[in-house]
């Protein structure tokens, strides 16, 4: 067998693994989570929506998922003449697959959001553990993939939430630019531009990637290359067409952004329209939630020199580009999220991490994703 036949096997069985070994723990923790405890406070605030009276059925039924929910299920609203939450600042492709895939689902498009999450999960692992293989070696790769599974906010890949999507489609770039599939690149910078509001900086490593082959390519390979990265920024303008023209504002999803709160400018968010229950249980929630987003972001941020020395510069502008630009409004809030998506880091903590503490290191993870889990779907802040 050859070493890279090898590799596309091996890529499989730890993909597998990590989907048997990290996705579905979280579901059962949600589980039982709600049968034990079941949602405390009672689920009569605004944001404890409700799919059916089941908790077990109701389990996906948690946080942002509603806003794909309501994407899937009844499409866009904006109306820019009050101050509130609006769906528009998530982008479609996620709720479109919801939509279409609920046929398959029993009708049910959090089943179809849940099965789009595991399947984009499973695939970006194969991904990441072959693109880990050519920048770490073996070894190491499987010391990657296990801390970006076992991460504490990796809980969202088992979540009607768009991380797995997201991984996925810019693991898939990455692969493609390397090897010069334009094409398969292309398409999934495009995908990636659809997914999320920052999937358009996704063409600004793959500029960087071209830019790197300049003098090795003919001249006409190199449009294609600068076309391919244009892709992400044709994704957004792309929503921002669909926004313009059936509400008449192409920035609508960026507008929206203002009722989740411009904390580093000063500026509150939207009240919810039903007070949060015991809000002195959720304070110390916060309180948690802000500290680990802050510990996220300091990761993130203390790997850029060396993910550049290492591995140059594409990964490093993926991940300030990932970072810098939230804090620049939101502060911290889900940084811890939007960190569980940049793999490099995780490859730089492969190369870091003692393999005498691998294991070790894992295991807090771990705990602190299920910990985390079991907060999230009790309808605790970990957002």
């Amino acid at each position: 067998m050859s070493p890279d036949a090898a590799i596309a096997r091996d890529s499989r069985r730890i993909a597998l693994l990590a989907l048997v070994a990290t996705r579905v723990p979280v579901l059962i923790v949600g589980a039982l989570a709600v049968m034990v405890v079941g949602t405390w406070p009672a689920p009569v605030a605004a944001g404890l929506w409700r799919v059916s009276s089941n908790e077990i059925l109701n389990l996906l039924a948690r946080w942002d998922s509603f806003w794909y929910y309501s994407i899937a299920t009844v499409g866009y609203h904006w109306d820019p003449t009050v101050f509130r939450h609006e769906n528009v600042v998530f982008f479609p492709l996620y709720p479109l697959l919801m939509r279409w895939g609920s046929g398959f689902a029993g009708g049910s498009p959090l089943l179809a959001g849940l099965t789009v999450s595991l399947v984009s999960f499973t695939i970006a692992i194969a991904i990441l553990y072959r693109l880990a293989c050519e920048d770490l070696g073996a070894d190491r790769a499987r010391a990657g993939i296990l801390l970006l599974a076992t991460y504490p906010f990796a809980l969202f890949y088992s979540t009607v939430y768009t991380e797995s999507l997201f991984l996925m489609l810019a693991a898939a770039v990455f692969y493609a630019m390397r090897r010069d599939h334009l094409f398969i690149a292309a398409i999934c910078g495009l995908a990636a531009g659809l997914t999320r509001p920052n999937g358009f900086w996704l063409g600004v490593p793959m500029l960087l990637i071209v830019a790197s082959r300049r003098r090795d390519v003919p001249t006409g390979r190199l449009v294609a290359g600068i076309a391919a990265s244009a892709m992400p920024f044709l994704g957004v303008l792309a929503y921002s067409g669909y926004l313009r023209s059936h509400f008449g504002d192409g920035l609508a999803w960026v507008h929206g952004q203002a009722a989740w709160g411009l904390q580093a400018l000063l500026r509150p968010g939207a009240k919810d329209e039903v007070p949060y229950p015991w809000p002195w249980s959720a304070e110390f929630t916060d309180v948690m939630n802000w500290i680990f987003n802050i510990g996220a972001f300091a990761i993130a941020a203390c790997s850029l020199m060396p993910i550049f020395r290492r591995f140059g510069a594409p990964y490093a502008v993926w991940i300030a580009l990932n970072i810098f630009p939230p804090v620049a409004t939101h502060l911290f809030m889900s940084l811890g999220r939007f960190t569980a998506v940049l793999f490099p880091v995780f490859f730089w903590l492969a190369t870091i991490v003692p393999r005498s503490r691998l294991v070790q290191v894992a295991a807090c993870f771990a705990a602190l994703q299920l910990g985390f889990a079991t907060l999230f779907f009790l309808w605790r802040p970990i957002v």
